[in-house]
Formats: C-alpha cells, sequence, structure tokens
C-alpha cells in the first residue's frame, strides 16, 4: 500500500468525520445567541440629528455596527436595528452628529431573548 492509498483509505475518512463534526458544533453553538432589538431614542433632540454611528460591543469584540445619516432638510427618522448577542450583556458606543456639534455616548444594554432595548440618548443630547 502506498502512502496515497492509505491516506485516501484511512485519514480522508477520518478527517472528513471531523470537518462535518466542526462545522455542526459551529451551527449549534450560533443559536446560543441572544437575539434583541435596540432602537435609539433621541427625544426632543431627534430633529437636530444629522447623522449616527453605533457599535455594539460584547466582551471587546465589535458585533454589530449600525450607520443612519439624515437627508438634507429632513429628520434621521427611527434609528433601531437588530443584534444577536453571544452574552446579555453588551457596550454600545454611539456617535451622534448634531447640528454644530459631535457627541460620543458610551451605554451598556442588557437584553433579553426577543427583547426590544430603547437606549435614552434625550438628555445627552441637549
Amino acid at each position: 500500500m502506498t502512502r496515497y492509498d492509505f491516506f485516501r483509505r484511512r485519514i480522508a475518512p477520518i478527517l472528513f468525520l471531523v470537518v462535518v463534526g466542526l462545522i455542526a458544533y459551529d451551527a449549534c453553538s450560533k443559536q446560543e445567541r441572544t437575539h434583541a432589538t435596540i432602537v435609539l431614542d433621541f427625544g426632543d433632540s431627534a430633529p437636530r440629528v444629522r447623522s449616527v454611528d453605533a457599535e455594539l460591543t460584547v466582551a471587546g469584540q465589535v458585533i454589530g455596527m449600525f450607520h443612519r445619516v439624515a437627508l438634507s432638510g429632513s429628520s434621521i427618522g427611527p434609528c433601531k436595528f437588530e443584534a444577536a448577542l453571544p452574552e446579555q450583556a453588551g457596550e454600545l458606543r454611539i456617535d451622534v452628529e448634531l447640528a454644530g456639534a459631535r457627541k460620543h455616548l458610551v451605554r451598556r444594554i442588557q437584553a433579553d431573548e426577543g427583547a426590544t432595548v430603547t437606549v435614552p440618548l434625550a438628555v445627552d443630547l441637549q
């Protein structure tokens, strides 16, 4: 038996089963995420908001980003996005550009499965 035959008959099937197992494990572990909707609430400052950038991090890793820019002469509109968090807690870093100013805000969020998390920003934007 040559090396090629040995690899083809003995090693290749074992490697194939290991790879299939890793793919199945990865697919199953992705289901262990907390799915939530995050809503940015600008309150009375909404008409002055020109753009917003948000970055969602969990355990130091960026797991989601949101970007929206208002059209000239109109307001930003509702700012909400879906997130799948590997843990229930995370940090939201938000950059808001107002008419004439730019604000950087950081908020800790706690989400349950299927929850809508409203992040109030009105007080900091006044």
